[in-house]
């Protein structure tokens, strides 16, 4: 009995070990050289402005804890400190993780997404294109790469229903706001070999 309750024992302390804690690291400011973000995919990474970097050290410090969340990334900022050492985090919307799963919410959705537009060049009336399918009555969103056929295919068809797009390296933005009916019937027709031979 001694044994299974010793065995039990190392268990919960081993699950409670396991368990990612605030692992939040105050950032000093003289110490920063530089700070970067790349968006996921992408293969270039743009430098934040001075001020971009302090203001994000200042919505980190005043950042709330939101405990252990899972989330695809988004963004991937880092910093870069005088001496060569760097600090990377992960960013989806407003949520912020640093070495582990312990999650940081800055409030602001759009405020990553905001700084990334800015350097890459794109007003906010553009959008991402992402592949969507209909699947058991609902809208299924493909977030992975677009390969170069379907990029291709989609440029086809955005420009023949005479909507500006740009394509920055390999990432298809589109001007205005698109419902999501309607990008499900342009990711149909970029799939529809025939419907892209009668509409070149």
């Amino acid at each position: 009995m001694r044994q299974v309750t010793v065995i039990m024992l190392v268990f919960f302390m081993s699950c409670a070990t396991a368990v990612p804690s605030n692992d939040r690291q105050k950032i000093d400011k003289d110490s920063v050289d530089y700070v970067e973000i790349r968006k996921q995919f992408d293969t270039v990474s743009l430098r934040l402005t001075a001020d971009q970097a302090a203001g994000f050290i200042d919505v980190w410090h005043h950042s709330s804890s939101k405990g252990v969340y899972k989330f695809l990334p988004e963004y991937f900022l880092t910093i870069h400190f005088i001496g060569g050492r760097s600090r990377s985090y992960r960013v989806n919307g407003s949520l912020v993780k640093q070495g582990n799963d312990w999650t940081y919410s800055v409030g602001d959705k759009e405020y990553f997404k905001n700084i990334w537009y800015q350097h890459a060049g794109l007003t906010r009336d553009y959008f991402e294109y992402f592949p969507i399918y209909n699947k058991s009555g609902g809208f299924l969103i493909d977030r992975s790469p677009l390969t170069e056929k379907h990029r291709n295919a989609i440029k086809q068809v955005l420009t023949y229903y005479d909507h500006k797009w740009l394509d920055i390296r390999g990432m298809i933005f589109y001007e205005q706001e698109i419902d999501s009916e309607l990008l499900w019937n342009y990711t149909t027709k970029a799939n529809d070999s025939a419907w892209l031979s009668l509409h070149k």
